[in-house]
This record gives structure tokens, C-alpha cells and sequence, in this order.
């Protein structure tokens, strides 16, 4: 437990990171470049995005899973990962002639664009983190992941002044994905000998890695195709709307899920064990970690929704205030993502039930292309964000199908119930806050960090109240892992 907790630490440190960034340089870009030049960046990424899921093809988990069954033997470990690794490095290269053959003729965005985010591509053949977080090492990729962020930050401010500048931004941020692949290559030896593998077996992760790959490319059906529809169906301004607003929303997220990171591996060793104490252990860190996760996601569901009218105007411009409905919707998706974390990449991955995980986002995705071709037209981004709820709420109703005879699901919801009337109250409370605050002083940054001050304030002494009074046992567990309850008695 206490690695657990220091591996969690360090990747929620970088993951309040990127947190801070957005929150530093989005109100700067949403400025300079304008909601086109966001669209024209959100299109083109998303773009280049399926070409990197396609180089990776699935080795992100797959590795991971790899690596921590294997950790504890370094020759076997050495010869698992150099063969991965060297099989990632061939469907890389093959993918990277493939984006050429796409640049060639002038892609929507430009050469110059498009020229420049092939170094995204080349970050994800070099990638090797998951060696990494297969054998739970998290301050490396932590400690790299800081020096970059801060770099980009510095770069981004100094050398991005309007729309014109968009190509420097691109290199900042691909640049930035490639720098923090080379900078793992070193630690390597640390954990791994040189070994050459065959072909036979180079050409045995093709397979175990490609079934992974169905349920990436099926989950990027409804985070990242949504963008390139709107980009297509819509115009270019809808989906800078939809990119900050989805942006926003997520921040959240990037804390929360820094949990189901660190869990993956633990969990992958939990549920390959034949032992029925490891198999209790796991199934008991899962209802944990569902509990954690939860309390948190409504916390920012209704935090974010409440406060985004002021938020969207103040925060991003006047010129995104078109995207207020479109934030509110999507800071839905903080709940459904957070839950369909848990029950699918830290039961049924680790399980090893790879094709129930499969169905569920292919279930999603077909959610979103539908919805997606209904709605966009007339609605633009607030449309793709309806689709994207419906598609989380697809993914999370077919994994609860999948689990309820394995898992104790019903119990899992019902001890969050609280928490949700919580994040409902809090919201009630916070527009009541803004309509007092905007009477008094217009729309103003004060009366929007009294918004926030006061949801936060709430939504903590009520979830403490209601934890004490009850003496939840997590929420005692919790205190008592991390020496306060010795210190209290």
C-alpha cells in the first residue's frame, strides 16, 4: 500500500500539472488564436491523434499489463519488453509512411500543420513509458512530465502572439510529446538488459496488442471523432467551441483518473493471481477505489456545471459565451467516465475479460457516430455533446451488464448516492451565489472565485459531516492508512 499511494502521489502531482497549464495558457490562446484558430488546432489534432493510436495500436495497456506480469523475473522482463517494444517500432514506422501519403496533398489546416504534428507520431514509436508504469514507477515519468509542461509554458507565452503564430504552437505541443519520450530512453538499463528478439517473437504481441487496440480506436469514436465531425459537418469556430468546452470540463479528470493509472498494474497482478486472498484484496481496492473516485467526479460534475456561465465569458472571452450549454452538458461526462474507469480499465482489463471491456466502447461508439450525424448539423458542439453523453452512458449501462453477477454493483452505486445529492445542493447553492454576486457587481473574476470558494467549501463540510456521522469504514480506512486516526487517538 504504501508504494500504491506514493506512485498515486506522483502521478496526481503531474496530473494537477495539467490542471494548472490549461487553467494558465487557455484564457491567453482562447484570445489570440480565436475560436477558429482553436478549431482549426482541435481538427487538425484530432487528425493526427488516429494516426499515434494507430502507431501505438493498443501497447499503452497492453504493455502495461505486460510488464507487471513479468516484473518480478528481469530475463523474462527483458525479453517481453525488446520484443513489444521492437514490434511497436515496426507498425510505427508503417504508420508514419501512411501520414506522409496523407500530407502530401494539402490536408484541411495546411501543410505547415500537418508537417509539424508528425512528431507526435514519432513520440508514439519511441514510447516506452509503460515499461515504466508496468513496474510502478511513477517519479521518473512524473519528473519528466514537469520539465516539459513548464517548457511549453514559457514557449508557448513568449512565441505564440495570434492566429498566425498557430504552426509555433503546434511544434510547442508536439515537440513536447517527443521530448518526453526521449527523456525516458535512458532509465531503460535501469529496469531492462539488451536482448534481440526473433521475429516469432516480435510477432506474438501483434495479436494481444490489436485486441486492445479495438476497444482504443472504438473509445476515440467518441472523444476524438466528434471533433473531426464537427470540423467536417459544422464549421471550424463549433468545434473550437466544443474543444475548450470539453477542455474545461475534463481538468477534473486528469486528477481523478491519475487513481485508475497507478491501479492498472496493481490491479493486472491482483487478478492473475490464482491466490483467493489477492483476488479479496483487489475486489476490495476496486469498491474503494470506485468509492474515491465517485465522490470527487460529482464534486467537479456540479462544481463545473454551476459556475460555467460566468466561467465560459470571464474565463475563455465573450467570443466563446456561445459554448455555456456546451460545457454544462459535458461536465457530465466526469461522473461516467470516472465510473466506466473503474469497472473497465481496472476490473475487466486486469481480468482479462479484453472483449467484454471491447463491446461496451464499441457499444459507446456507435452511440456517438449516430447521434453525432443527427445532431451536429443542427446543433454543432452542443449537439456532439449530447451524442458524447449518451455514448459514456452506453459504455457504463453495458460494463454494469457485464459485472453484476461478478461484482457487487449495486452496492458500489448506492454508497454515492449521497455524494450526488450533495453535488445537487452545492449546484443550487452556487447559482444562487452568482445571481447575488452579479446584482452587486456585474460579471466579475471576484464574484466568480466566491462561486467556487463557497460550491467547495460546501461540498466538503457536508461530505465530512455526512462521513463522520455515518463513520463510513473507506472513509475511516483512509484516515488510518494515512496515520491521522494514531494521531487523533
Amino acid at each position: 500500500m504504501p508504494r500504491l499511494r506514493h506512485s498515486f502521489l506522483y502521478n496526481a502531482a503531474y496530473q494537477v500539472l495539467l490542471i494548472i497549464t490549461p487553467l494558465i495558457t487557455t484564457p491567453y490562446l482562447s484570445r489570440v488564436l480565436e475560436p477558429t484558430g482553436v478549431g482549426v488546432y482541435s481538427y487538425t489534432s484530432s487528425i493526427t491523434q488516429y494516426f499515434v493510436l494507430f502507431a501505438t495500436l493498443g501497447m499503452s495497456t497492453y504493455g502495461v499489463r505486460l510488464v507487471a506480469m513479468k516484473r518480478h523475473n528481469r530475463q523474462e522482463l527483458s525479453k517481453a519488453f525488446w520484443s513489444a517494444y521492437v514490434s511497436q517500432l515496426l507498425i510505427a514506422a508503417i504508420v508514419l509512411a501512411i501520414y506522409f501519403v496523407y500530407w502530401i496533398p494539402e490536408p484541411k489546416g495546411g501543410h505547415k500543420i500537418a508537417f509539424f504534428w508528425c512528431f507526435w507520431i514519432i513520440s508514439a514509436a519511441l514510447n516506452a513509458s509503460w515499461l515504466l508504469f508496468g513496474v510502478e514507477e511513477f517519479k521518473i515519468p512524473t519528473i519528466r512530465n514537469v520539465i516539459v509542461k513548464v517548457t511549453e509554458l514559457v514557449l508557448i507565452f513568449t512565441l505564440v502572439k495570434s492566429y498566425e503564430d498557430l504552426w509555433i504552437y503546434v511544434i510547442i505541443i508536439a515537440g513536447g510529446y517527443l521530448v518526453s519520450q526521449l527523456l525516458v530512453l535512458p532509465f531503460i538499463p535501469r529496469y531492462v538488459d539488451f536482448y534481440t528478439p526473433s521475429w516469432q517473437e516480435i510477432s506474438a504481441h501483434f495479436r494481444p496488442s490489436l485486441r486492445l487496440f479495438i476497444p482504443v480506436i472504438a473509445i476515440s469514436l467518441y472523444t476524438v471523432l466528434d471533433k473531426i465531425m464537427l470540423g467536417a459537418i459544422s464549421t471550424m469556430v463549433q468545434t473550437g467551441y466544443y474543444e475548450y468546452s470539453e477542455r474545461v470540463a475534463k481538468i477534473p479528470l486528469a486528477v481523478i483518473t491519475a487513481l485508475g493509472a497507478v491501479m492498472l498494474p496493481r490491479m493486472s497482478s491482483y487478478f492473475s493471481s490464482d491466490n483467493e486472498e489477492d483476488r479479496a484484496l483487489g475486489l476490495h481496492a476496486l469498491e474503494l477505489s470506485f468509492w474515491f473516485m465517485m465522490i470527487a467526479a460529482f464534486a467537479a460534475a456540479f462544481g463545473i456545471g454551476a459556475i460555467a456561465p460566468e466561467f465560459v465569458t470571464k474565463f475563455l472571452s465573450g467570443t466563446f459565451s456561445p459554448a455555456i450549454p456546451t460545457m454544462i452538458v459535458l461536465a457530465g461526462v466526469v461522473p461516467l467516465i470516472a465510473s466506466t474507469n473503474v469497472l473497465g480499465n481496472q476490473y475487466l482489463l486486469p481480468s482479462h475479460k479484453d472483449w467484454f471491456f471491447t463491446i461496451s466502447v464499441l457499444a459507446g461508439a456507435v452511440v456517438n457516430i449516430v447521434l453525432n450525424l443527427i445532431l451536429i448539423k443542427p446543433y454543432g458542439s452542443l449537439g456532439a455533446a449530447i451524442a458524447t453523453i449518451a455514448a459514456e452512458v452506453a459504455v457504463l449501462v453495458a460494463q454494469v451488464i457485464m459485472v453484476r453477477k461478478e461484482l457487487p454493483v449495486g452496492r458500489f452505486f448506492a454508497r454515492i448516492i449521497p455524494f450526488f445529492i450533495i453535488g445537487v445542493l452545492m449546484a443550487v447553492l452556487v447559482r444562487y451565489v452568482a445571481h447575488v454576486t452579479r446584482a452587486m457587481w456585474g460579471l466579475s473574476y471576484p464574484g466568480l472565485f466566491l462561486e467556487v470558494g463557497i460550491g467547495a467549501i460546501f461540498f466538503l463540510a457536508c461530505t465530512f459531516a455526512w462521513l463522520l456521522i455515518r463513520k463510513d469504514p473507506f472513509f475511516l480506512e483512509l484516515l488510518d492508512t494515512s496515520g491521522l486516526k494514531k494521531k487523533e487517538n
